[in-house]
């Protein structure tokens, strides 16, 4: 059973990886189903053992790269000898290293999110799994006295939007390649921040 079950997980990750590679290259939108059948050489029925729609491959993509960056940031978190400042700057740099070192995959995400349907996957899964760490951390904050935050929860609800709109931005794919315009962006998000948890300085974003 073990032996079966991992064929089945290494064929649904070839299936998504030819998948991401197609909507990195077409557009989601523009990429069809038939598409994604032609390219990994499997019939319908195939497909749908593993996936029930092009949107439910769309969601395991992100699903898969969220669960990889909270496994990374669940351990700044959970770092007992660190202050909540110490925790924001580097829960917020660990994201950032691991953006870096998925670049196509951001590139990927800059596509995708031009659609409604992807935006609203993408937040929807952000909120759920990303909006809990980084309210541990504002809660810490609060209670050495250093964030000036009256409810935690919502307010790592609407940080985690604000770190990730620029995905919804038009020239996002020129802020990954166009410094002075990315170095604006997250001179902009730190002032944001940085205000929204009462700090006086400007918090190290990156």
């Amino acid at each position: 059973m073990a032996r079966s079950a991992d064929k089945h997980d290494d064929k649904k990750r070839e299936l998504l990886s030819i998948a991401e590679k197609l909507f990195m290259e077409k557009g989601y939108q523009k990429t069809s189903l038939d598409d994604i059948l032609r390219a990994s050489g499997i019939s319908k029925g195939g497909f749908y053992h593993y996936f029930k729609s092009k949107d439910e491959v769309l969601s395991e993509s992100i699903n898969n790269m969220i669960d990889e960056v909270l496994a990374i940031l669940q351990k700044v978190v959970d770092e007992e000898k660190l202050g909540a400042l110490d925790k924001l700057n580097l829960f917020l740099s660990e994201k950032s290293k691991f953006q870096s070192s998925k670049a196509e995959y951001a590139k990927l995400l800059g596509v995708l999110m031009q659609t409604d349907v992807s935006q609203y996957i993408y937040y929807v899964t952000v909120s759920r799994k990303l909006v809990t760490p980084l309210a541990q951390i504002i809660r810490q904050g609060v209670n050495e006295g250093i964030f000036d935050v009256q409810f935690p929860e919502e307010t790592a609800d609407i940080l985690t939007r604000i770190i990730n709109s620029v995905m919804q931005s038009a020239p996002y794919l020129e802020y990954l390649s166009d410094a002075e315009k990315h170095k604006r962006y997250v001179s902009s998000v730190q002032t944001m921040i940085s205000r929204t948890l009462g700090l006086k300085a400007p918090i190290k974003l990156y």
